[in-house]
């Protein structure tokens, strides 16, 4: 039966380009969208990485998406302030006046979808997510991750109708626009109100802790494809994380981060923004033991064949043991690197964007390490591949590209 690949991308506001800047390193920037889902059997996302999802849908090549995301005016589009935007800088304020219209962004994701409809197809966002693999002419199916609101639990929204993991409960068959539009519906710190269609209300799948949805996408494929865990190949792309070490590990501020307080405002932000947060790391060391990969004793290395490939920058501060010191990734200044901690997930200035790009660059090039499966002492890599070049190799060996009639070459 050949192998079942899945494709999960990884929630992170504006930093969601570097998703696209990694798909284009790996099947090439001006490659149709459709053509690269092709290479997949299910393709997960939640928030910024079910647009991302969509966009290739709508045949979006990386090259166009990694554009979206350079260009402040676009990114301002997608976020769609509001009045009250004037209060962002201010947590307090900020919390009770979000800043963001949650129908102004999904008018604007409608648009930018809409944009590059394929001639003889519906517009991209009047068509349900069940139908979307009649128009990409594959049998891929399509999973994207939400909040219900009113009922407090995750919730998913598939192509596969007759999913053997969905419950019996009420379903909703939304557009796949509306399901991204309930998946990126990050509440009180971001949008004014949940996202809301057919009758229900939805926050962002991150609140579910499905910021990263590789765990959501490989318990649907072992759900409706049983005895075939062997056969599963997962690629779990991220949109980057920026660690600091901790000030009792001698680095200093900003490599290093004293302990925070304890104050409303601090408590506020942190539960506003925790999907961002360990989450994502942790979904894909799950997805990896859900698979029954080989787990490593401290003594051996990770190994090179896993099923599972997890590439997301890891923007962390190099220790060197033989000094004793911290210090930036190669690439960055130590004031870059502040900057990085403190980026919101809704930066859209030129000047923040070209700090994202530069840090996607230099994952790229190896200069800031790959995310780890499982991170060890002092942040080094337990389990996964060390730099971008390696992940990539290891997906090269382990999922070898299909032609276009769907078959292993």
């Amino acid at each position: 039966m050949g192998q079942f690949r899945i494709l999960s991308l990884d929630g992170g506001g504006s930093r969601a380009g570097i998703l696209a800047v990694a798909l284009g390193r790996i099947f090439g920037g001006g490659t149709p969208g459709r053509e690269i889902l092709r290479q997949f059997d299910l393709a997960a996302g939640n928030s910024g990485g079910s647009i991302v999802l969509t966009a290739l849908c709508c045949n979006y090549t990386p090259a166009d998406v990694a554009a979206f995301y350079a260009d402040p005016a676009t990114v301002r589009r997608m976020f769609s302030p509001r009045w009250s935007a004037v209060f962002k800088r201010i947590p307090p304020l900020r919390l009770l006046f979000p800043p963001y219209s949650a129908k102004g962004k999904f008018a604007a994701l409608n648009d930018l979808f809409d944009r590059n409809r394929q001639a003889g197809e519906p517009a991209p966002s009047t068509i349900r997510l069940v139908d979307w693999p009649k128009y990409l002419r594959s049998e891929i199916d399509l999973l994207v991750t939400a909040y219900d609101y009113d009922r407090e639990r995750a919730t998913f929204f598939r192509s596969n109708h007759a999913s053997l993991a969905q419950s019996s409960s009420l379903h909703v068959a939304p557009t796949l626009a509306e399901a991204v539009h309930a998946s990126t519906n990050a509440p009180v710190y971001f949008f004014d109100e949940p996202a809301e269609f057919r009758g229900r209300r939805y926050w962002d799948g991150g609140l579910a802790a499905f910021d990263n949805p590789v765990l959501a996408a490989v318990v649907e494929a072992m759900a409706n494809h049983p005895g075939r865990t062997d056969d599963i190949r997962v690629l779990s792309i991220g949109t980057g994380t920026i660690v600091q070490a901790s000030t009792d590990d001698g680095a200093q501020p900003p490599l290093g981060a004293p302990p925070a307080d304890t104050g409303l405002s601090t408590t506020l932000k942190k539960a506003g923004l925790a999907v961002l947060a360990d989450p994502p790391g942790t979904a894909s060391f799950h997805a990896y033991v859900a698979l029954g990969q080989r787990m490593p004793t401290k003594s051996e290395a990770s190994p090179p064949d896993a099923h599972v490939v997890r590439m997301s920058p890891f923007v962390r501060p190099i220790f060197d043991k033989a000094t004793g010191e911290w210090t930036p990734p190669e690439g960055l200044t130590t004031d870059e690197f502040a900057d990085l901690v403190e980026l919101a997930s809704d930066a859209m200035g030129p000047r923040d964007l070209a700090l994202i790009q530069k840090m996607g660059n230099l994952w790229i090039s190896g200069a800031i390490p790959n995310q780890p499966i499982r991170t060890g002492e002092r942040m080094r890599c337990d389990i996964g591949d060390h730099t971008f070049a390696e992940a990539l190799a290891h997906w090269a060996r382990i999922a070898p590209p299909r032609s276009r009639d769907g078959d292993e070459s």
